[in-house]
């Protein structure tokens, strides 16, 4: 005879649920579920790392190219190439194969075309003058997806060279 079940007792086939083993017919179904999904969920963990390298490795360039302009702009330090390229090296310690290239640029309003630096502005003048830098640095991904074997960055800062009287 059996006893009766009350709201201590579970019904029939509970006790199973209630075990710390699996039931038969589930034995290592979920490692074979982890051993499926470790490779996919490493891959976008990866992807995720190297975006977020990328982004990084993006600003410190356009940092740079901001830092040698900034200090190509101060009067007496147009020419001073040299100088650009140690400012953008300092604002982009963590950037290897930073590439800076610097020009000057004359117009005669502020953003219109450029002139020749000996044009003469009708109505302005002299021309205004301009640094303009350029920075390139080359990013290799951690993995190589899709063919990707590296990724340029560039960044262009252009700054109003200050007037002296």
């Amino acid at each position: 005879m059996r006893p009766a079940r009350g709201p201590w007792r579970p019904a029939d086939g509970a006790w199973s649920a209630m075990l710390p083993f699996p039931a038969a017919g589930e034995d290592g179904s979920a490692m074979l579920e982890f051993a499926l999904c470790l490779p996919i969920f490493f891959f976008i963990f990866a992807a995720v790392v190297d975006y977020a390298i990328f982004i990084q490795q993006a600003m410190q360039v356009t940092q740079a190219a901001a830092a040698a302009a900034a200090y190509g702009a101060i009067n007496g330090n147009t020419a001073d190439y040299t100088g650009m390229q140690t400012a953008a090296q300092n604002a982009a310690p963590g950037v290897s194969g930073l590439v800076v290239s610097a020009t000057d640029l004359y117009t005669c309003t502020p953003g219109g075309a450029s002139v020749a630096s000996s044009a003469t502005c009708s109505g302005y003048g002299t021309p205004i003058k301009y640094v303009q830098v350029q920075t390139t640095a080359s990013v290799s991904p951690t993995l190589r997806y899709f063919n990707l074997s590296s990724l340029t960055l560039r960044a262009v800062s252009t700054y109003r060279v200050s007037w002296t009287p």
